[in-house]
């Protein structure tokens, strides 16, 4: 691996590192947010569903951009975004500045991951699944994040957590302006219209539309863990916040195994068959979590749904394998866009479910999804083999 290759996987993996752990710490952080705050879960699972719906939504303008303008300004500029959003979490005194500023945290860190995904695969030529293996791992290492977050909380305030990580996200900025340059060749004549109509065109494609309605799955359950496992844990299985964040700590960093070697499989064996095989083995976790009330038995189902995660860069490797180099950026941002804002409601639907029935009911419902979404995909598998 070259000097300049290396720099830039350290430095998209460190500023996906940053993103993840914002994410994540609100998660760990949500009922002492929603004591402070006055608010419900109703509340607060809107509020997510506006970060995720934003998130969603600067999928496909950012790797546009970054098409036209170039990797690293688009890079730069969701990284300003989503420090300063941090800070403004952290000032956050009543429900409508912490609903704003979780609107902006998602279109900061909404334009970040897909123009880190292009970035990479702009420079990795050959061995594309174990680079995003080795970045999507370095976003499971923020799993450790709310650890940290939930000591900082209990001894000091959940509000001066957010200011450090605000510090460590804008050095971070500084590192990737400083030491990274453009990756890719930027086009002389570039037809907005033309990029646009090319994004909506990748579902002519019957495989990209059977990977769409898989990862759309996959997304469901991966934001219902995201928005509420730490609260499912502390609420209907009685964790401590402490137990709850280490089981979900658990969850997010098992990926840093995970990711890299199921990555490099993927570039052996065929990546629908790996993926049928992680989401099945995601649905039976999530089938387990909900009889699950011992905290051993929960930190080993916490490793296992990591499997859910694991699937997504196999589906970027899948797909980057299917778009040539020119515009690839603005395909991957609109198939970012529509998954993730056809997801984006999950997280609104789970917070009102739950405080009507409980959290039993709308992880069951994701357990039904997964195994659904495993059976689809083996079935395209043996279609191809036959």
């Amino acid at each position: 691996m070259r000097r300049f290759e290396k720099t830039i996987l350290i430095c998209v993996s460190l500023g996906w590192f940053l993103v993840l752990a914002g994410r994540l710490s609100i998660s760990a952080l949500l009922v002492n947010i929603e004591d402070s705050l006055h608010i419900g879960h109703a509340e607060a699972g809107l509020a997510l569903t506006g970060m995720w719906f934003l998130y969603a939504l600067m999928q496909f303008p950012s790797g546009l951009v970054s098409d036209i303008r170039g990797r690293k300004g688009s890079i730069l500029l969701a990284m300003m975004m989503f420090s300063l959003s941090y800070l403004l979490i952290g000032l956050s005194i009543n429900y409508i500045m912490f609903f704003m500023t979780l609107l902006l945290l998602g279109a900061g860190g909404g334009s970040y991951p897909t123009v880190g995904i292009a970035m990479i695969t702009d420079v990795f030529r050959e061995k594309r699944g174990r680079a995003l293996g080795i970045q999507s791992s370095a976003g499971s290492l923020a799993g450790i994040v709310p650890i940290f977050a939930s000591i900082v909380a209990l001894y000091f305030d959940w509000h001066l957590f957010f200011f450090i990580l605000a510090i460590a996200s804008l050095f971070s900025t500084y590192l990737f302006f400083k030491y990274t340059g453009e990756s890719t060749k930027l086009p002389v004549n570039v037809s907005i219209k033309e990029r646009f109509f090319e994004g909506i065109m990748i579902f002519k494609d019957k495989e990209i539309l059977l990977i769409f309605i898989v990862n759309l799955a996959l997304t469901f359950a991966w934001l219902g863990y995201m928005s509420f496992f730490p609260a499912y844990l502390i609420e209907g299985k009685m964790f401590s916040q402490m137990e709850a964040s280490i089981a979900l700590a658990v969850l997010t960093t098992a990926g840093i195994f995970l990711k890299p070697l199921i990555g490099e499989i993927s570039d052996i064996y065929n990546k629908k068959m790996v993926l049928s095989i992680l989401i099945l083995l995601s649905a039976l976790a999530t089938l387990l979590l909900v009889y699950a009330h011992s905290i051993a038995v929960v930190l080993v189902i916490s490793f296992t749904l990591a499997f859910t995660s694991a699937s997504f860069p196999i589906i970027s490797s899948y797909l980057i394998g299917r778009w040539e180099e020119k515009g690839r950026g603005g395909k991957l941002g609109f198939y970012r866009t529509m998954v993730i804002l056809t997801g984006s409601p999950t997280s609104a639907i789970i917070g009102i479910s739950a405080g009507r029935y409980g959290f039993d009911v709308p992880f069951l419902a994701i357990a039904l999804i997964l195994f659904v979404a495993s059976v689809v995909i083996f079935s395209s598998f043996i279609k191809e083999k036959c």
